[in-house]
């Protein structure tokens, strides 16, 4: 009988411990506000040492566009959900997130990269930009 009991027992511990380690931990919520006016590329540099950590607004982290469309981070972002704040003109097209990782799969930067403009603008910075390996999809992303 106590046989049983231990065995039940641990059974359920190494049950706990495989749910707990298999459960996918929650994305990492990005609010982006595109300034009225912006348009053309943005791209954001993660994990950048010595660059200042993206500010914390609530439970999202906040990024606002500079008007270079160039930005730097120490934060790094795994699995980022984007949301945009669009005070432009233009839509935002192929939102594209990489993470880089060494060989054993720790992250040591990324980046996250959009257009803002027309979609005939979009195709014509993709025609530039495929030749020298930039930007992949033509997905429209949501804006606010």
């Amino acid at each position: 009988m106590m046989w049983r009991f231990g065995t039940a027992c641990m059974l359920a511990a190494v049950f706990a411990v495989t749910v707990a380690c298999t459960k996918k931990s929650a994305a990492d919520q990005v609010v982006v506000e595109i300034p009225a006016g912006f348009s053309g590329n943005f791209v954001l540099d993660m994990g950048v040492r010595d660059a200042a950590p993206l500010p914390r607004q609530a439970d999202s982290y906040l990024l606002v566009v500079p008007r270079d469309g160039k930005a730097q981070t120490s934060t790094l972002l795994n699995n980022a959900q984007v949301t945009f704040k669009n005070s432009s003109d233009g839509q935002v097209w192929g939102l594209s997130e990489r993470v880089f990782r060494t060989g054993d799969g720790i992250s040591i930067g990324g980046k996250i990269e959009f257009f803002v403009g027309t979609k005939k603008d979009f195709d014509a910075e993709q025609q530039k930009k495929n030749k020298s390996g930039g930007f992949l999809g033509a997905e429209s992303a949501a804006a606010a």
